[in-house]
């Protein structure tokens, strides 16, 4: 087994054969504001790990997603609601610029608790509306529970109260964009 220095100049040889410039890795490692992330091509994730979970579980396949969503929401609430009020910016367009950064998708939040404590967002090219696109064509359900889940995380994070998540208009089933909308259960 090679070291990891051997291990990044093997994979910066690689790369230099493909791709005309500097590794844009840097180290192999992909930081932004001291948390590393990774690529993952729509090609397969999410499509295939929704599948398989659908195989596996049926219908709670798609709330394991969700779940697991929600979680990582939470965290990155926690994680940049600091870093967004050291920077005097909306915790929400942060992590919106984050996840575009990354390839989530480009999204803003429309409706922030105004009438009756609703949250209304949308996303152009979610990557898990492009995944199932991009592998079965359309589809007759909304298909992004990873990132549903994500955004109720982060709306009860902020708020403290528990919502009700729907995914009203998906890419996935020919809408123009991907609309997520969260009522807070009372």
């Amino acid at each position: 087994m090679d070291d990891e220095k051997t291990v990044e100049q093997k994979i910066k040889t690689i790369l230099n054969k493909i791709v005309d410039e500097e590794n844009p890795c840097g180290s192999g490692r992909i930081i932004l504001m001291n948390r590393r992330y990774v690529l993952l091509s729509t090609d397969y994730f999410t499509y295939d790990l929704t599948k398989d979970l659908e195989e596996l579980f049926n219908a709670a396949g798609d709330a394991v997603l969700y779940k697991g969503g929600e979680k990582i929401g939470r965290d990155l609430y926690k994680y940049y609601a600091p870093i967004a009020k050291e920077k005097g910016v909306d915790v929400f367009d942060l992590i919106a610029a984050v996840g575009w950064y990354y390839g989530w998708a480009t999204g803003e939040i429309v409706e922030k608790g105004e009438n009756n404590g609703v949250y209304r967002m949308i996303l152009y090219h979610s990557f898990e509306a492009d995944s199932f696109i991009a592998r079965e064509g359309r589809t007759n359900k909304s298909v992004c529970h990873f990132l549903k889940g994500v955004l109720k995380g982060i709306v009860e994070e902020h708020t403290g109260w528990k919502y009700t998540a729907s995914e009203p208009k998906c890419r996935a089933k020919g809408d123009e964009l991907c609309e997520f909308v969260y009522k807070p259960l009372r």
